[in-house]
């Protein structure tokens, strides 16, 4: 039995720096006192008039471009109105509005992870980030694996062994096929007899994935311990891009055997 990662809620924050959990727009710790505000998702572009870092807290997120080189958010307030990178500027959702934006979705996610329908699954991957699974709530952008919605079509089928991380504890190499990962580290219980979901909660788990998803609605699956079955969570991270919401990351959050 592996150990179960214990997030300590103290933890310095990863390369995104994201803000304080709260709802609305914060600075991150990188932005500068005069945060450029451009007319499009490219920091090559001219920009407007930029942001006193003061006012940030006064924007609102009106959509996300998200890409590889580096995320985009749209702000509004006042008489600002353009782009500002997600470096500078982290903007979350309430709870309540999480839910409101992304239960169903969550949903029909969670369904198709419970019957392994992988094309399902694949309409909803971010068409620009993929999909990527992080074995244990230490998400690892390092080493976790990525996969795009074309190759998670028919990863199912697919043979081959991929490092998917460490293992907790040995630090062994975690040589799995897909097969063989998704049943133990994504679907190895039923998630979907969950009591409770969790929308944008700031709990312990959900704080740790804003580190590496910090502009995203993190929906998260808990079941409780029962006998000799340990505590475990599911959490579905869930990223904007150009007007919809896209699941770009699956954590698992607990013991395995």
């Amino acid at each position: 039995m592996r150990s179960l990662v214990i997030v300590a809620l103290g933890c310095a924050l990863s390369t995104n720096a994201a803000a304080p959990a709260r709802s609305g727009c914060s600075a991150t710790d990188y932005a500068s006192e005069s945060i450029a505000l451009r007319a499009s998702p490219d920091a090559e572009r001219d920009s407007s008039p930029s942001i006193p870092k003061g006012k940030v807290s006064s924007l609102v997120r009106v959509d996300a471009f998200g890409s590889l080189k580096g995320d985009w958010l749209q702000v509004r307030g006042g008489t600002y109105d353009g782009w500002v990178s997600a470096k500078y500027v982290v903007c979350r959702v309430s709870s309540e509005e999480a839910k409101g934006i992304v239960a169903q979705q969550a949903a029909d996610v969670l369904q198709a992870l419970k019957t392994a329908d992988m094309t399902k699954l694949a309409e909803v991957v971010h068409p620009t980030k993929g999909l990527r699974f992080s074995p244990y709530a230490s998400v690892d952008t390092k080493t976790d694996v990525v996969l795009t919605a074309l190759q998670l079509k028919d990863a199912l089928k697919d043979p081959a062994k991929r490092v998917w991380g460490a293992e907790d504890g040995s630090g062994a190499p975690i040589r799995l096929t897909f097969t063989r990962y998704y049943h133990k580290f994504v679907y190895d219980r039923d998630f979907s007899k969950a009591l409770h979901v969790n929308f944008n909660r700031a709990d312990e788990g959900t704080k740790h994935a804003w580190e590496n998803y910090p502009n995203a609605i993190v929906v998260e699956y808990g079941l409780p311990e029962t006998g000799s079955t340990p505590r475990e969570h599911l959490l579905l991270s869930f990223e904007q891009h150009q007007g919809k919401w896209y699941l770009s990351g699956i954590i698992h959050d607990g013991w395995t055997l």
